[in-house]
């Protein structure tokens, strides 16, 4: 039967779709194994392919890995960015905080393979060269971090907060909210629903206006 989507987008499609499965599949790898122990016949027989598939697509072990850490990090980014978007207000400034919090704890929580090859690079930084680095913080953490700034300084504009060091403010909101997970000795487990309610209430007690 022909391809109603006609005989040369076939082909495209097929190379994108393994090109996904590779990718899916270093994601998975890597973040169990590391950049160092990972080996693209893992990564080949996760994916479902041949490693000459695999070279295909990237030439070497280094371009998949950072292939596959900006675009999980272009995803992770992504979702913040739109849940964010969706529902935040400045119209209140703890409810506009809590839209924030709540969407920093999500996009950790619902992309554990993202967080746990993120983790590996803490742990291996000395194996990539500058540029992966960088094109990965440019396509995942700077992002977030713009949006976070960005509605603080929107709050601020609104006379809700006072911030003299956007960056700094919104360094203090992130800790803030993942104090749970950074102190808690069990480690793991995101904060709760109360648990990051307090927190907004701690980050607006130091940076909330005054009431006159």
């Amino acid at each position: 039967m022909t391809d109603p989507a006609g005989p040369e987008q076939a082909p495209t499609r097929l190379r994108r779709a393994k090109r996904e499965a590779i990718e899916v599949a270093g994601l998975r790898v890597f973040g169990r194994l590391g950049y160092t122990r990972a080996s693209v016949d893992l990564i080949a027989e996760e994916a479902g392919v041949s490693t000459r598939t695999i070279y295909n697509h990237f030439e070497n072990k280094l371009q998949l890995f950072s292939a596959v850490l900006v675009a999980s990090a272009t995803r992770v980014a992504d979702a913040f960015v739109q849940q964010v978007d969706a529902s935040f207000s400045s119209a209140d400034p703890s409810t506009g905080l809590l839209v924030l919090a709540q969407a920093i704890v999500a996009h950790r929580a619902h992309f554990p393979e993202h967080f746990a090859l993120v983790r590996r690079i803490s742990a291996e930084t000395d194996q990539f060269p500058l540029e992966t680095i960088d094109a990965w913080l440019e396509a995942g953490p700077r992002r977030v971090r713009a949006a976070i700034v960005t509605r603080l300084q929107q709050l601020g504009h609104e006379g809700y907060l006072t911030i003299t060091d956007p960056q700094a403010a919104a360094r203090h909101f992130v800790t803030l909210v993942n104090s749970e997970r950074l102190t808690n000795p069990d480690g793991g487990s995101p904060p709760s629903d109360k648990e990051i309610a307090a927190n907004v209430h701690a980050f607006l007690h130091g940076y909330g206006k005054p009431s006159s």
